[in-house]
């Protein structure tokens, strides 16, 4: 029988840290009462404000049903022992880098990429975990305005990573939690450059690493957020919903409400590209409430951005300038240019759907321009059929002919089928004929949403 039953202190301080003083006596006498499904212990949460299915939560092991109360006796020594490995790996201190990370990527970034490349494979000072991080970061950062470096300096995290070693890393554990934090940047970063099947492998990997870590819960829950994104790209959605779901709840159980708003934003996404505008207006409304401006500003445009969207594709254009107007001061506080394009490809589709052609018209040109400069071919497609939408509206049967001309090797770019590509070569012989030429671009809009190459996703 166990006795000496947990305060509600030792509950506090064993659910808010796991470190100070007297910390692992307490942890492993709050371990023992609740893998034993102590009623006294149960009682205890419930009374400070615990519910049930929260407590089934923190008592049971994923997937496992709740077991009928028995007198068992269970041997928990190896539970214990994965516990404390993991516990001890999260406490061994990691030596110092040889010099600072700023000055070493300030080293790393004057080279070429095949000098980077060697460097980074070769040179422990590269392999250091604050490194690895940095360059993680780095990687990240650039994902609205260098898709193809964002790619190059994830690629420089993996093989760092993958060339430390526990020494450098710490222990084995925190050296699995490395190579999953790369490896997940790499496969995101493939995902944005339209390369699946290797962006598939990536996570895949990176979630082989994640199991044989110290089982970091916000680790796991952002290595969920990127395979909820490359399902998304996949078309996948009702799986990107779980996923999500399973990330925020992660994030929930933490009492991270920005991240959970991160989930609930890409849960929106999924809904929204499954043809659920309305679930998705509902949800965006719920999550942009609980976004930390300050903390990720990105987050909250993409919310808005895809908001507007919502109330484009709901045929509600007035609520959806209202918005757009409102979020305009967003898009300002942003240089990258990625976002100024989207900006202004979302401006035009508004004008147009609101009747101002003529301004509509010079939007989407300026997006058009911009994607092509960045050889973004799926961006191009789109934004030349929105285009082509305006001319037809506008009665300008050449300048419709003109832009699917411009867009025949885009489509072929994107190896596109052969009934997509006939109806785009179609539409230049009924360019005079108003609504059958626009039924042809809602056919092909939606054949290009099922593209591979489509961006989605945060």
């Amino acid at each position: 029988m166990l006795t000496s039953h947990p305060t509600a202190e030792d509950f506090n301080g064993f659910l808010s840290t796991a470190t100070g003083q007297g910390a692992a006596a307490r942890n492993a006498l709050v371990l023992r009462h609740l893998l034993a499904d102590c009623d006294t212990c149960r009682e205890q949460l419930s009374a400070m404000g615990w519910d049930g299915r929260r407590l089934d939560r923190l008592l049971y092991l994923p997937g496992a049903e709740p077991l009928e109360r028995q007198q068992v006796s269970y041997d928990y020594s190896a539970a214990f022992a994965k516990a404390e490995r993991a516990y001890e790996a999260l406490l061994d201190e990691v030596r110092p880098a040889e010099q600072a990370v700023e000055k070493m990527w300030a080293d790393l970034d004057s080279r070429t990429q095949e000098e980077q490349v060697r460097l980074v494979g070769s040179e422990r000072r590269f392999q250091h975990p604050e490194m690895i991080r940095l360059l993680v970061e780095r990687s990240h950062g650039l994902r609205y305005s260098d898709p193809a470096k964002m790619l190059h300096v994830a690629d420089l995290a993996r093989l760092a990573s993958e060339a430390a070693t526990p020494a450098v890393a710490g222990n084995e554990l925190r050296l699995a939690d490395l190579r999953t934090h790369s490896w997940r940047q790499y496969g995101n970063a493939l995902r944005i450059s339209g390369r699946i099947t290797e962006a598939e492998e990536a996570l895949t990997k990176a979630q082989k690493h994640c199991k044989e870590g110290t089982g970091d819960p916000p680790l796991r829950a952002w290595l969920l957020e990127q395979m909820a994104s490359l399902r998304i790209f996949q078309r996948r959605f009702e799986e990107a919903i779980e996923i999500s779901d399973q990330a925020g709840q992660i994030y929930r159980d933490l009492g991270e409400t920005h991240s959970l708003a991160s989930t609930m934003v890409q849960k929106a996404i999924a809904s929204l590209y499954s043809g659920e505008p309305e679930n998705a207006v509902r949800i965006l409304n719920r999550a942009i409430p609980l976004i930390d401006n300050e903390e990720d500003p990105h987050l909250l445009l993409a919310a808005c951005h895809n908001l507007v969207r919502c109330y484009i594709d709901l045929e509600r254009p007035e609520q959806a300038l209202s918005l757009y107007s409102e979020a305009r001061e967003i898009y300002q506080e942003f240089q990258d240019a990625l976002i100024f394009l989207r900006a202004a490809w979302q401006e035009g589709q508004l004008l147009r759907d609101l009747g101002h052609l003529r301004a509509a018209e010079t939007a989407l040109v300026r997006a058009r321009k911009g994607f092509m400069e960045r050889s973004l071919a799926y961006e191009v497609a789109v934004v030349s059929l929105d285009l082509a939408a305006v001319y037809i509206k506008l009665g300008e049967a050449e300048s419709v002919r003109q832009t699917v001309a411009e867009t025949v090797p885009i489509f072929r770019a994107l190896r596109v089928d052969r009934d997509a590509l006939a109806s785009l070569l179609q539409l230049q012989q009924v360019a005079t004929q108003g609504q059958q030429a626009l039924e042809l671009i809602r056919f092909l809009s939606s054949r290009l949403e099922k593209l591979p190459s489509r961006q989605a996703g945060k």
